[in-house]
């Protein structure tokens, strides 16, 4: 397990170090929220990569390969980035609130133990609630949105 640890946190550490780089080319007032969940969040995949690099060389465990997610988890991975990479470029052409209660209803859905109608109407609602609560948020808080279609 340590060894799988160390490995994703080392892809986390490394997406975070990118997007942390990527604030460099904002204006400082805007990059300050992003810089310092990318800090953060860095430290703590550093953090963990260290103590599971250290449980791994005390532990000798025999694992059966270095892949950190099981196939299904794999699966489940690249649904989840697709959708992540639709919501993208849903942004743009159809707006902040449409393409992310959209993104969020898909993944909440997806992962919803209960599949019947009930749970996924009440999946629904509550992204839809989400969503306009985050847009309403993010508009107080003077943060423009891409010109797009819809809302």
């Amino acid at each position: 397990m340590a060894k799988r640890n160390c490995i994703s946190s080392l892809f986390f550490a490394a997406v975070f170090g990118y997007f942390l780089y990527q604030c460099g080319f904002l204006k400082v007032s805007a990059a300050y929220w992003p810089r310092l969940i990318c800090t953060a969040g860095l430290g703590l995949s550093a953090l963990e990569c260290l103590l599971s690099a250290l449980r791994w060389g005390r532990e000798r465990e025999s694992q059966k390969s270095l892949a950190p997610l099981s196939p299904r988890q794999a699966g489940r991975f690249a649904l989840t980035a697709g959708v992540m990479v639709l919501w993208i470029l849903g942004l743009k052409t159809v707006g902040f609130l449409v393409s992310s209660v959209a993104a969020m209803s898909v993944l909440s859905c997806l992962f919803e133990m209960t599949r019947d109608r009930k749970h996924l109407v009440r999946n629904v609602l509550v992204c839809a609630a989400v969503g306009i609560l985050f847009y309403a948020v993010f508009s107080y808080l003077g943060i423009r949105f891409p010109k797009a279609l819809l809302i």
